[in-house]
C-alpha cells in the first residue's frame, strides 16, 4: 500500500516557480554543498508555498559553467520524465541555467538513521519506486543514502537525478546494455543499504548481484577510496565493507 503523501502547500502553486519568485526574504534556510562541486539547497517559504531550489549559481565559473549547467540540464529532464510518479518529489521547473526548483518535503535522508534500524517494508517500498523508474526509462546510476528520504507518514521518496542516465525512446544496442547495466546497479545498490540499514543479508545481496556489477562496483570504491585519502579524508576506509569485494 502506498503511504500518504504528506501534507505540503504545493497545491496552493498552479504554475513553476519564475525568478522573480526567489526573493531573499522568503529564504528560511540554506544547506551548502558538500563541496566545491556540490549545489546549494535553498528553502524558500512564500506566499505561493514552500519549495526547495538546487542551486549551481555560487559555484565557481568553471564548474557552475559546466558541471553545474549539465547537472541541472539532465536532471531536470528525468523530472519530467518522472512527473506523476509517487515517491518523487514535484518538479516546478527549471530557474535559470544554474538551478531548478522542486516540492519541499518534511523528510529525513537514510543518512540519519542508525544501522539496522530501517523497517524492512521501507527497502520493498523504495525496490517498488526504483523499478517504477526503470520502466519509465531512468537509471539512477549512484543510489547513495543521502538520496534517500523517509517521511513521518512512512513515505518513501528518492531525489537528485543529476547523475541519471536515461534510456531514450530510441536506444542503440550499446545505449541498452549500459542502461541495463545501470539498472542492475540501482538494485544492487539497495541491497547493500538494506543490508546495513534495514538488517536484510549481505550475502544474499552479493549472491543477487550480476557479477559485472561486483567488479565495477569494487573497480569504483578502491578509486574514491584513493582519492579520499588523496584529498586527506579522515573516514577511510569507506563505512560499509563491501568496496572489499
Amino acid at each position: 500500500m502506498t503511504a500518504a503523501r504528506p501534507e505540503t502547500n504545493i497545491p496552493r502553486i498552479a504554475a513553476p516557480i519564475r525568478p522573480e519568485d526567489l526573493d531573499p526574504r522568503w529564504i528560511v534556510e540554506r544547506r551548502r554543498g558538500r563541496n566545491r562541486t556540490k549545489a546549494d539547497l535553498i528553502v524558500y517559504r512564500t506566499p505561493r508555498g514552500r519549495f526547495a531550489v538546487k542551486d549551481y549559481s555560487e559555484r565557481p565559473w568553471p564548474i557552475r559553467q559546466t558541471l553545474g549547467r549539465s547537472s541541472i540540464r539532465s536532471e531536470c529532464r528525468a523530472y519530467r520524465a518522472l512527473e506523476g510518479l509517487a515517491g518523487v518529489p514535484r518538479f516546478l521547473g527549471r530557474v535559470g541555467p544554474f538551478a531548478l526548483a522542486l516540492e519541499w518535503l518534511d523528510a529525513h535522508p537514510l543518512a540519519d538513521y542508525e544501522a539496522d534500524s530501517v523497517p524492512p517494508e521501507r527497502f520493498a517500498r523504495l525496490r517498488e519506486i526504483v523499478a517504477s523508474m526503470h520502466a519509465r526509462g531512468i537509471a539512477l546510476k549512484d543510489l547513495h543514502y543521502r538520496d534517500i528520504l523517509f517521511d513521518e507518514q512512512g513515505g518513501v521518496w528518492v531525489i537528485d537525478f543529476a547523475a541519471a542516465t536515461l534510456r531514450g525512446e530510441r536506444p542503440g544496442p550499446l545505449r541498452r546494455r549500459w542502461f541495463d547495466h545501470f539498472c542492475h546497479a540501482d538494485r544492487f545498490s539497495i541491497a547493500r543499504l538494506g543490508a546495513r540499514f534495514g538488517g536484510e543479508d549481505p550475502a544474499a545481496a552479493i549472491a543477487g548481484a550480476d557479477p559485472r556489477v561486483l567488479a565495477w562496483h569494487r573497480r569504483a570504491r578502491r578509486l574514491k577510496w584513493r582519492w579520499d585519502k588523496l584529498r586527506g579524508a579522515k573516514r577511510l576506509p569507506p563505512v560499509d565493507d563491501h568496496w572489499k569485494l
